[in-house]
This record gives structure tokens, sequence and C-alpha cells, in this order.
């Protein structure tokens, strides 16, 4: 399945939910316990940017920082370095950490020389969790927050701190500096010989050590019921930051891999093959009427003329033969074009020529005048007929060698044939390899099957075709078992009823795709084919992740594109069906997380809505409930933009057995974190609802000691 796609529409239906979308779309892995008993070593990674410019920017926009040192050090012991290692082109990095680490602060520095001046970064890493952790992410905001978080934290004699604490006071300074106009990361300027003794620039250490000295009591770790409270957050914010650094991040760089893909693709393949095909090719595919239906001319192929010697000439923008001699016998046709000449020979004299089993075997010879390398040649022949003397095998080969081609193009193949009573084919099945420097593809019965009476296509099936292109970035394709059926109408393209294949692998040196049991059901509505089935097991593959899981969708009223993609949406054309996915996704880096959702559109019900069952797990920890959202109706339609009215959500923790209840209602979120005796432990909405004025209307969960962390800092956004 479209993994991204699917994200990006459940983004987009709930994000008037606001702090709802945090259960829906976090579905990825990172820090924090598990009961797995750990290897001797764990990894870390994450990226590494600063602002564009640096070593004094202009901005602070985001830009990688290559071949930069990156050291993990315990936070409050930084003298020993626990590991290294070095960024790469893209500024990401990976460390080893031995196991004897797990559960304690890491300090993570990144440092490069710039213009002979010293440039660091640095991130806080509490709390290292036992399988790893993926996204520890070093950029301007964690640099200038660890400075001010370590000089509190030595100074109040602390010796751990809380990941809640330092991801909002992460949060809480972006907002703060993320418009300034410049901004230096040098050593000795803005950030101290000795990191963790404080900024050197005074305004802006101002402006920090204000955030840190506000979450001064969200920094140490909690206890009691916040601690529980706290791990239901952190959970979410595990979820989310390996969500945006996988998620998010592999989108661009899979969004960057499909563009230089296709730059390769034309430099490679479709540039070096139209000038092939310029070459002559296209001469031989005019002659033997080969070209897609609908654009031949009558007038430019060899069907119907008599044995002889052509001239091909292009008159009023179209290409003609005309006579030009005749020919030494009559199973032979000589045609000229420029520099070019093609000899067409059968095994059996015809009046006229046609690619039919009454010629036995077609074959093709084009060479060009003063240029020996050119040497196409084919072969059409019928091997095998039936008691009425009608066609049932036929032999294809071809060669086309040409000085502009690395490797000749040749291709070896059988077809085999269900002929009518007229001598037409009701079926034809291929089975053949082709090889070339583009691409090599093997073929196993291809079949293309026909209804009886109106000869329309019913099926398109095979047993297996495995396809490798060949380019700097290889494309590789396996898929066995294929069926394609049509109904019986016009067009046929257009009247696909049902696709099935058993198995398809499709990848690239990256990320590799594999359905398998894919079924897919179709229904014409508005003269296009629309699902309104489909199931498959699906598995994803990445250097970074495997995803494996299974797919169900259904529609009840399918309609023409993607309705979500319409300004409003009528309510009897808004979709009505489900969606459901169960699977788990295991990461390189981190833990292994159970993942199921369904998603239930009923814009029939009495009040139209939507709901949504969801199961997140996590080594020992789960979040599991429902949400439900109460469509917006104005007009008879429903804005895909701000689709809710009303919106609730209940959220089971276990093992502590706490809820997460939440509500939508006039365009504002509210709700708490809860003891299953219903005393409330957090309180979730915008601060100036919750006490603290200065937020403004910035979503918060405040706790029942009076710490308080941003809802931001759970959804961590990337600049």
């Amino acid at each position: 399945m479209n993994r991204t796609h699917v994200d990006g529409d459940l983004r987009r239906w709930l994000v008037p939910i606001a702090a709802l979308v945090l259960l829906v779309f976090l579905a990825n892995c990172g820090g924090g316990g598990g009961g797995t008993p750990p290897p001797a070593t764990l990894s870390l990674n994450g990226t590494v940017t600063v602002p564009t410019g640096t070593p004094r920017s202009r901005s602070l926009t985001g830009a990688a920082l290559p071949n930069a040192t990156v050291k993990a050090v315990l936070a409050f012991s930084p003298a020993t370095v626990i590991a290294q290692s070095t960024t790469d082109s893209d500024g990401r990095y990976t460390l080893s950490i031995p196991a004897d680490y797990i559960g304690r602060d890491l300090l993570i520095i990144a440092e490069k020389t710039v213009n002979n001046q010293l440039v660091r970064v640095s991130a806080l890493l509490p709390a290292l969790p036992p399988q790893g952790y993926a996204g520890a992410n070093l950029d301007a905001y964690t640099t200038l927050a660890t400075e001010e978080i370590l000089r509190y934290a030595r100074s109040q004699n602390l010796t751990a701190l809380s990941p809640n604490g330092v991801a909002t006071v992460v949060d809480r300074v972006r907002e703060a500096v993320r418009n300034r106009d410049t901004l230096s990361l040098v050593v000795g300027q803005t950030l101290p010989q000795t990191i963790g003794e404080g900024l050197l620039d005074e305004p802006l250490r101002d402006q920090v050590r204000q955030r840190v000295e506000e979450q001064a009591q969200n920094l140490r770790p909690a206890t009691g019921d916040v601690a529980t409270a706290k791990q239901i957050t952190q959970m979410l914010r595990d979820y989310s930051a390996t969500w945006l650094d996988r998620g998010t991040g592999e989108a661009l760089r899979l969004e960057r891999t499909v563009r230089e893909q296709e730059q390769i693709l034309e430099q490679q393949i479709v540039q070096p093959l139209e000038a092939f095909t310029g070459r002559g090719l296209d001469f031989v595919i005019r002659l033997l009427g080969l070209e897609e239906p609908g654009g031949s001319d009558p007038h430019d192929s060899l069907n119907g003329l008599p044995p002889g010697r052509y001239r091909e000439v292009l008159r009023n923008g179209r290409y003609e033969l005309e006579p030009n001699g005749n020919a030494p016998d009559n199973r032979t046709w000589y045609v000229e074009s420029g520099a070019f000449a093609c000899t067409v020979t059968t095994a059996n004299a015809l009046s006229e020529f046609a690619l039919s089993p009454e010629a036995g075997r077609v074959s093709f010879a084009l060479r060009k005048d003063g240029d020996p390398s050119v040497q196409h040649d084919g072969v059409f022949e019928v091997t095998q007929r039936d008691a009425q003397n009608r066609a049932t095998q036929l032999r294809v080969q071809f060669r086309l060698s040409d000085s502009g081609l690395r490797q000749p193009i040749q291709f070896n193949g059988t077809a085999n044939t269900t002929p009518r009573e007229d001598g037409s084919f009701r079926t034809v099945s291929l089975t053949g390899t082709l090889q070339s420097q583009f691409a090599d593809l093997n073929v196993t019965n291809l079949v293309y099957d026909t209804y009886p009476v109106s000869e329309r296509v019913k099926q398109v099936s095979a047993v297996r075709v495995q396809a490798t292109l060949k380019s700097d970035q290889s494309l590789t394709l396996d898929l066995q078992n294929l069926n394609i059926a049509f109904a019986d109408a016009d067009p046929s393209d257009k009247n696909i009823t049902q696709i099935t294949i058993q198995s398809l692998t499709f990848g690239d040196t990256r990320t590799t795709l594999v359905l398998r049991d894919f079924n897919a059901q179709f229904q014409r509505v508005g003269g296009e084919p629309q699902p309104v089935r489909l199931q498959a097991n699906a598995e994803y593959r990445t250097p970074n992740d495997t995803l494996v899981g299974t797919v169900n969708m259904r529609w009840q009223n399918p309609t023409p594109g993607n309705p979500l993609e319409r300004d409003v949406i009528p309510l009897n054309e808004f979709p009505i069906g489900n969606f459901d996915f169960n699977g788990n996704l295991t990461p390189r880096i981190g833990r292994r997380a159970l993942v199921y959702f369904n998603i239930l559109s009923e814009p029939n019900f009495s009040t139209p809505r939507m709901r949504i069952q969801l199961r997140l797990e996590l080594s020992d920890a789960r979040l599991e409930g429902n949400l439900t959202g109460n469509l917006r109706i104005e007009d008879g339609c429903v804005d895909p933009d701000n689709m809710f009215q009303t919106a609730t959500m209940l959220m089971t923790h276990t093992p502590s057995n706490f809820r997460v209840e939440l509500s939508y209602e006039q365009d504002a979120v509210a709700g708490a974190i809860k003891k299953p005796d219903n005393a409330v432990v957090a309180q979730i909405g915008k601060a100036s609802a919750l006490g603290l004025p200065d937020l403004g209307n910035a979503y918060i969960v405040r706790y029942s000691d009076n710490t308080f962390e941003t809802v931001n800092s759970l959804i961590r956004s990337e600049d």
C-alpha cells in the first residue's frame, strides 16, 4: 500500500482535532523502556543540522552538517567519550552505545571547524532506552536549550533529567528564537568553551534561560501518578519523534529519490531509446503495421501491397509508400527511406502483404547505407497449426544492433494461440526473454484472452513477469500469478472488474514493497473504474524499518476520482466504507511496534460521522481506544479541510489503566488524563484556559503537580 498517501489522508481528515492527531498517525517507535534483554551494544541515530550560512547565519533555516565529529558522553560526566562517529553527506549519524549506559542521561555533541571557527551542535537524550533510539536530532534549538539546561541542572545538583521537561524546553526555545535574523553556533562567540556553562550572548541567554526556569520542576523526574501520566505522553513523544524522523524524513528522501530516478530514466533510458528508434526502428514498425491502434496510417505500411520495391516519402506531414520497381519474387518487399533500406520476406508466396498466418514466416532486415553497425533483424514464424490449418503457435525473435547501443536488444519468445473460425486469435499466450542495456525482461505465460462473440478483452494474466530496469538506480519487479478481468463492454480499459496478484515485489536499492494475495474489485463510475474492495498482505522494507501487515478497504459508494481532493464533498457522495490495517513495524533501531486501526466512514448514519478504532503496542505499553468525529454539514456538503463539528476520543493505557479523554467542540480541544477512579492527573487544553495565560492559546498538558508540557513538544515539528 502507499503508506505515505494513506497517512496524508488521515492527517487531513483529522487536522481540526488538534491533539487527537497524536494518536492516529504516529505509527512508529522510538525511545522508552522495554522487557527484552538488551544486547551488548545498542544504536542511536539522528541528523545534525545547522543554520544556513553557518558559522554565522542569516536565518535559522536548517542545513545538513556533513563530516562533523559526533560524540556521546554522559550528561553529568562529559569528560569520557562513550561513542564517536562522523556525519555523512546528509548530516546523518549512528552511534554504537555500550549497554552499560542504558537508562543514563546522554549528551550528544557534534563539532566541525568551518572557516577556521569551531562550530558545536548538541542535544540531550535523557534515560537512554534499552533498544536504542532513532531520531536523536541535533539543531540550533536543541543546542541553545542544552547549554542552559545543563547549566541549571548543575547549579541544582541534579543527577537525572526528565525527557518531558527537556522536550518542552526545546519546543519553547524554538518558539522564542525561530525568527531571529542571525545566529552563531561558534564556540567562544555564542557558545561557551566548556559545554554547559551557559550562553555567552546575553539577550539570547535571557530568552533561553527564562524557558528553562519555567520548566524547573518539569526537568526533575516525576513520581507517583504524575510519573505514570508523563510516561503516557512520553510514549506519544517517542512515536512522534521516530515518525517524523522516519516518516517525514523518509518521504522527503523518497521524493528526492523519485526526482533523481526521473532524471536518470530520462537521461539513461528514455532519451537513448528515442534516439535509437529514430535510427530506423520506427521505420520497421511503420512498415509492418505494428504502431499503436489508431496511430498507423494505411499509406505508411506494407499491408495490402503486392511484392515489389518501394520508396517511403514524407508528403503533407505523413509517410507514404510509392512503387519503385519490381520485386525479384512474390515473397519479397524492399523499401528505401533516406539512407535506410528494409527487406521484408515471407515463407509463403502472397499476392499482397499481411502479417498473418498465411505468410508462414515473416522476416525483416534493416540496413543503413554507410553505417554497417545498423543490423536490425527479426522473424515472426508459424510453428504449429491445427487441423483446419490455423496457426496455434508462433515464434518471435529479433536482434537489434546499432553503434548507438552498448549491447544489442534481443528478444526470443513463443506465442501459443487459440484461433477463431476466421483465423484471428481468441487467446494469445506469450513466453519470452528480452535483454538490452536498458532493461531485462522475462515473461512466462502472459495471456491475452477475449470474449468469444464480442472479441473484447476478457482477461490478461501472467504466471510470472520479472523485470530489471538498468540505470544508476536500478529498479526490479517480480510479479507472480497476475489476473486482470474485464467486463464485456467498450472500452475495455475502462471496464476492469478485478485484479488479483499472488505476489508482487517491487524495489530499488533502498526500499522494497511486497504485496501478497492482492485482490482489488472495481466498479465503473463516471466513466472510470473505481475500487470497491481491496485486500492485501503488505510488506514495506527500508534501511530503517520493516512494516508488515494486512490491508482491507471497502467502499459502498465509489465516486470518480478522490473526493478528498475537492473543495467540498456533497454528503451523498461522501465515502461510505472502512479502512482496516493490522500489522507491526520492526525498526533497525528501537522497539517493535504493533499497530491496528480501523476507520469507519458513516455519512449515512443518523448523525453523519467517522469512527476510528486504534491500538498501538510498544513493548509492555499499549494505548487502545476509539475516536468518533461528527461531520460538519454546511449546505449539504462537507469541507475536507474543516470536516468535524464535534469529536470525542477515549484511549486506555496498559498496564496503568489510566485513560486519555479528549473532546473537540467549537474549534477547540480539551481533555484530561485520568486514573481508573476518575481522579484527574493531567488536564489538556489551551494554556489560557488552564491557568497559564502567558502561553496564550498554545495547547498544553498540565499535570496535578503544576508542571506542564506543550502539545507541540509531543508532535515534534521540523522547520
